[in-house]
């Protein structure tokens, strides 16, 4: 009974093996699929800007505002996180 066990098991290992490759079935070298990807990327970047360009003049700058503050309050942070005693030096200075 052992041995029946073991025979279908081994049949259905080997039912799997035979069921197909894993992995790249689009027979793409990785420069092809870099350059899918790329074009798929510049695509999705093209219609996010196109969306963009439907807001006014004011939302945009304001936009662009409000990302200039957030990135310089990143810097900030990662500077007093360097250098918590000078930071908070700067800070009380005004600076």
């Amino acid at each position: 009974m052992a041995r029946g066990l073991s025979r279908e098991q081994s049949k259905e290992k080997n039912a799997k093996k035979a069921a197909g490759p894993k992995g790249n079935t689009e027979n793409l070298t990785p420069a092809q699929r870099a350059e899918r990807d790329k074009a798929a990327m510049a695509a999705k970047k093209a219609a996010k800007d196109a969306a963009k360009t439907g807001m006014s003049a004011e939302d945009l700058a304001a936009e662009e505002k409000r990302k200039a503050e957030q990135r310089a309050r990143q810097k900030e942070g990662s500077f007093a996180k360097a250098n918590p005693l000078l930071a908070k030096q700067l800070k009380k200075a005004g600076k």
